[in-house]
């Protein structure tokens, strides 16, 4: 009887051990703070590539950028490699544990510098631009929006724009390594002005011009004229940029905006004409 009590015994004593050693809680993971070879901040440079290092964190490090366009970014190891597309770019490293460290880099290369192309051009011709001077080269195009024209990347990475019907269209040229730049292609329509009257048949978005072939020059708006289906209008005296006749140049809104409205014209003497314009 004695033999069984204290087998029972010690099989309680060791029970109780174990459940003890259940209670013992695991220690804590210690997070790191994610530390860099920079500090955070903003940094300078002349450069188009930048690179950096992690001296610290927790691993599985990811990279982005606030804006796709401004930056493309990689991370290997513990090294963060930065090709900039654009002046400024910021810069965000995070590891598995959610920490994270920021930086802007601001860059002056010359090769970064916004840009930004239009051009003018006749209904139905075509023309070349060889002044492209924009990022690295090897140029592609991404339209945004319009049919009034065609842009082609030729040899030598010129542009070639035809013009294909009145109005405006817009478009991104896009270096080799992806950084953008602005260009815009105004398809005009331009029309001589003889009589009173001139009735003017428009569409949204287009840029018209009024040459004024009559009366006694210097013809001006009468007025502030304003609606909602034009975008601004503008008058250029004779003889500026060599120009033989005053020209009123009309905008049309961007919007959907539709409508008909007369602008009142006068020149020196007092003679009055009146421009009508539709749009549809």
């Amino acid at each position: 009887m004695k033999k069984v009590l204290i087998l029972l015994l010690i099989t309680s004593v060791f029970a109780g051990c174990s459940s003890q050693d259940d209670l013992i809680a695991e220690p804590e993971a210690v997070i790191k703070e994610l530390s860099l070879s920079i500090k955070p901040g903003h940094i300078y440079t002349s450069n188009i590539d930048f690179e950096f290092e992690i001296l610290d964190g927790n691993g599985g490090y990811t990279v982005s950028v606030s804006d796709d366009e401004d930056a493309r970014a990689t991370v290997e190891g513990n090294k963060v490699k930065v090709n900039l597309l654009k002046n400024t770019a910021s810069i965000t490293v995070t590891d598995k544990d959610s920490q994270s460290a920021s930086v802007v880099i601001n860059s002056s290369a010359k090769s970064l510098t916004p840009s930004a192309y239009g051009i003018f051009i006749d209904n139905g011709t075509s023309y070349t631009m060889k002044d492209i001077n924009f990022g690295e080269g090897g140029y592609t195009i991404e339209k945004i929006k319009g049919t009034s024209a065609e842009v082609i990347v030729v040899e030598n990475d010129e542009l070639k724009v035809n013009a294909l019907k009145p109005g405006n269209s817009y478009y991104k040229i896009v270096d080799k390594r992806g950084a953008k730049a602005k260009f815009e292609v105004y398809v005009t329509t331009a029309y001589d002005f003889y009589g009173r009257t001139l009735e003017i048949t428009a569409i949204n978005d287009q840029i018209i011009s009024v040459i004024i072939k009559q009366g006694a020059g210097e013809w001006k708006i009468v007025g502030e004229q304003s609606s909602p289906i034009f975008k601004k209008l503008t008058m250029i005296a004779k003889g500026d940029k060599d120009k033989k006749y005053d020209i009123l140049n009309i905008a049309t809104s961007e919007n959907e905006s539709k409508g008909i409205f007369t602008i009142p014209l006068q020149d020196k003497a007092g003679n009055k004409a009146y421009v009508t314009v539709n749009v549809k």
